[in-house]
């Protein structure tokens, strides 16, 4: 008999600057972030297992949360505990922690992350508190199959790992594409489906890395049936192969703000698919959606908002509190990013 599943996945969840000051109650030092994802939340109601990449730490109260890294350059995020349950209660289950924000605030923040999200009912992989040795990866129950996520990330935008804690963070680069190849096949070994997250690629770049394609490709092959990819921070292709494994390159991002004065950057797609374990152990994808979505800000009757749109919704009738230039960016836009939105069918 064939058991399946259905799962949903959503990109980078950026949580910058802007966006935690409209989220601020007024006088107080809490946050509510619930209404940024109601529009999207449906999106994840009927699937079994809903994956996202949590692009920041979670590492207690600080005057200010978004900082630069006077050494580096590079931006780094908090943000404040509520986000933890506003993502439970939209409906994710399991959140990817490696990323190249995931050291944004040292060690501690790293496993203080871990902590909130375990606080929360949220499961996670990509950086531990602990050596998990060869099982640094997780293990769930869906529906009667074991599925395994494995989460990877190309660095930690230059801040280093302590010299004996490398384990905290799983990190990849072309060196040690092999390394992870035999993680995923160990992982096969041990479960129904293997999805890997890959955080990899280049910023505002729609066509994915060639280094980027083959590491895909050789996870594929090496036993993974479904590749969830981010970081670039716009969207990319998507492909099925021909046994109906199935690759999407980046998701964008599911909420930000405008990065680099792109608007590419405020699309994101919401993915759906149902995967099928035949009676004979075969493992395929048999149906796959990509709904695209739009972060922006709106003006409520309680001030500036940041809400992720549906972008097929709002082109019939725009949000209330969308500015009409807003409106008019995200239709120009999602024209010019939509044939990206095709999944190509490889022959490989």
């Amino acid at each position: 008999m064939s058991t399946e599943f259905k799962l949903a996945a959503a990109g980078d969840i950026l949580m910058i600057g802007p966006i935690l000051r409209t989220a601020k109650h007024l006088n107080k030092n809490s946050y509510s972030f619930e209404s940024i994802f109601q529009n999207v939340a449906p999106l994840f109601k009927q699937a079994d297992l809903v994956i996202g990449n949590l692009e920041t730490p979670l590492a207690g109260t600080e005057a200010h949360y978004t900082q630069s890294n006077p050494r580096t350059g590079f931006t780094m995020f908090n943000c404040p505990d509520e986000l933890a349950p506003a993502l439970k209660e939209t409906g994710f289950q399991v959140l990817t922690t490696a990323n190249n924000h995931c050291m944004d605030r040292g060690t501690k923040g790293l496993v203080r992350t871990l902590q909130v999200l375990d606080d929360h009912g949220l499961a996670h992989t990509g950086t531990y508190s602990s050596d998990p040795g060869t099982e640094n990866h997780l293990i769930l129950d869906v529906k009667g199959l074991k599925v395994g996520i494995a989460s990877y990330s190309k660095g930690t935008n230059k801040i280093p790992l302590p010299s004996d804690k490398a384990w905290m963070v799983n990190q990849i680069d072309p060196s040690n594409h092999r390394k992870t190849a035999e993680h995923v096949r160990r992982l096969a070994s041990k479960v129904d489906v293997v999805v890997a997250c890959l955080h990899i690629g280049k910023e505002c770049r729609h066509v994915p890395l060639k280094q980027s394609q083959k590491l895909v490709n050789l996870l594929l092959d090496n036993g993974a049936h479904i590749i969830l990819g981010h970081h670039p921070h716009v969207i990319q292709p998507s492909f099925a192969t021909k046994d109906n494994r199935f690759a999407i390159y980046s998701l964008g991002n599911f909420i930000s703000t405008r990065l680099y004065h792109n608007p590419a950057t405020n699309i994101g797609v919401v993915l759906q698919l149902t995967v099928k374990k035949e009676t004979d152990g075969r493992v395929t994808v048999t149906e796959s959606n990509l709904i695209p979505t739009w972060s922006t800000r709106l003006k409520t009757a309680s001030g500036i908002k940041y809400r992720i749109l549906q972008i097929n919704q709002t082109l019939l009738k725009p949000e209330p509190g969308q500015s009409v230039s807003d409106w008019k960016l995200m239709q120009k836009v999602w024209k010019q990013m939509r044939p990206l939105l095709a999944v190509r069918h490889s022959s490989s």
